[in-house]
């Protein structure tokens, strides 16, 4: 839909990944609150947070090595920009932050139902902003529908995702943006 924000010089700032950064930042805000609300330290959950996010980011990226045969295919192109700037994917990511997290949980000796409870809303907000950034770059499209809110995709979401042209597609990044709400 829209797939690049803007563009400082030749470089081009995508609405996935500014999204992606406002995602987390709401998610850390949210769980520094609840967390502050339960009597846990703002530093601790800031620290967790931030070891959560690397380790999100490390687990997407491995989960796609194993969907995306490409990768695969020529290991090289671990190393591209083309990798480093594709989302990943959710459930590994997911999988790595809640794992890294119950760790450090315990190791901060951090009650950890307390800090999952502070954790949950804003993990579930920021997966209604992140799924936006989804719907905009063009990625984890639905399947075709003759429905009247079926989308179409650009030409630069094609080039970017491969989401297919000239077909009603289900929003299902809207879906599950929504339903996270």
């Amino acid at each position: 839909m829209y797939p690049e924000l803007f563009r400082i010089g030749n470089f081009p700032v995508n609405t996935y990944g500014v999204l992606l950064a406002i995602a987390f930042l709401v998610a850390l805000m949210v769980a520094a609150r609840l967390g502050a609300r339960d009597g846990l330290r703002r530093e601790r959950i800031y620290d967790l947070g931030l070891w959560m996010l690397l380790a999100a980011i490390v687990g997407s990226k491995l989960l796609l090595l194993v969907v995306e045969p490409a990768y695969r295919a020529n290991p090289f192109q671990l190393l591209s920009l083309d990798f480093l700037r594709s989302g990943g994917v959710f459930y590994g990511g997911f999988i790595a932050a809640v794992a890294t997290g119950y760790a450090l949980a315990r190791r901060y000796q951090m009650p950890w139902w307390k800090t999952a409870d502070a954790f949950a809303p804003g993990i579930a907000l920021g997966q209604a902003i992140g799924r936006q950034g989804c719907f905009a770059a063009g990625c984890c499209w639905g399947k075709p529908t003759n429905l009247p809110w079926g989308v179409e995709f650009t030409e630069l979401g094609h080039e970017v995702t491969g989401v297919p042209l000239g077909v009603h597609l289900h929003p299902t990044q809207l879906y599950e943006s929504f339903a996270a709400l």
